[in-house]
């Protein structure tokens, strides 16, 4: 009889160890849906959540470590999508970089690499607080049977002044789980008046004057001339473009993002590229 109750007990506190460890659901009801992405294809958000407390010989006033993750993972219903795999990997890929300096194989080793690199900290500097965070945060932006495009905010504090944080555009091709450069969606001779552009709604939304240079208003452009990297990601309102912390100004001024309305693109995206449904839409 005892070695039954024994046995029953190991397996609960097995039990509660995994879900320490699996997918939880959070937020809204309809993450723990599959989204229909295309008539074959569907996404769950996977969300990964961990506390960490401090050791047991670490002060009581450090505070605990938290980690979480959350991002798609797209299935096939027809069988194996060289698309979802590829679309898949390159997901998990930029997850397990999000330590510097580690190079975990699963979702597994980074978070215990990250539990590991706490605990050694609150032991070699205990008069630090602690509140040590992973987050990796991933949006679906649009979807159709053409285009899956994802916004990836990740932030890391290890101790410090502050976190590093860093947003990432991903827009795929869901047929073939390419990445689509910027090249893709606006021809090479319209680059320069995409620049222009952008360049009148960056200064409209960061309220700048219209004879303040970049130099007076804190920001780090090369000969103090505005230009886009070839960060991008498309949705129904526009198209977007990020400048991640201290690209192009100080820390304090954060990540820098904003959005270009498809209605400034008409003449200017290629109306037979990915966007071009967008561009012939406002022509209607």
């Amino acid at each position: 009889m005892r070695n039954k109750i024994s046995l029953l007990v190991s397996v609960f506190i097995l039990f509660i160890l995994c879900n320490a460890w699996s997918a939880t659901a959070k937020g809204d009801s309809q993450n723990d849906n599959p989204i229909k992405i295309t008539s074959s294809i569907s996404a769950v958000i996977k969300h990964f959540t961990q506390k960490i407390p401090p050791p047991k010989t670490a002060r009581k006033e450090i505070i605990a470590a938290n980690i979480e993750i959350c991002f798609p993972e797209l299935s096939c219903q027809t069988g194996i999508s060289v698309a979802v795999n590829a679309i898949n990997k390159t997901i998990q890929s930029r997850l397990l970089k999000v330590l510097d300096g580690k190079h975990p194989e699963t979702l597994q080793q980074l978070m215990e690499a990250f539990r590991i690199d706490f605990e050694k900290s609150t032991k070699s500097t205990p008069e630090m607080p602690g509140a040590w965070f992973l987050k990796f945060e991933t949006t679906i932006s649009y979807y159709d049977e053409d285009l899956f495009c994802l916004r990836i905010l990740q932030s890391v504090f290890t101790g410090g002044a502050h976190p590093t944080s860093q947003l990432t555009y991903l827009v795929f091709s869901i047929k073939t789980g390419k990445l689509y450069s910027l090249t893709d969606l606006i021809n090479t001779n319209s680059l320069a008046k995409l620049t222009k552009v952008a360049e009148n709604h960056f200064r409209r939304i960061r309220n700048m004057k219209p004879e303040e240079t970049y130099k007076q208003a804190g920001y780090w452009f090369e000969n103090d001339q505005f230009s886009l990297n070839r960060s991008f990601l498309i949705s129904k309102d526009g198209l977007s473009f990020c400048f991640n912390q201290c690209e192009i100004a100080p820390y304090s001024k954060g990540i820098i993002e904003f959005i270009v309305p498809w209605s400034y693109l008409k003449t200017i995206a290629d109306s037979n590229g990915p966007c071009g449904r967008f561009i012939k839409d406002e022509g209607d």
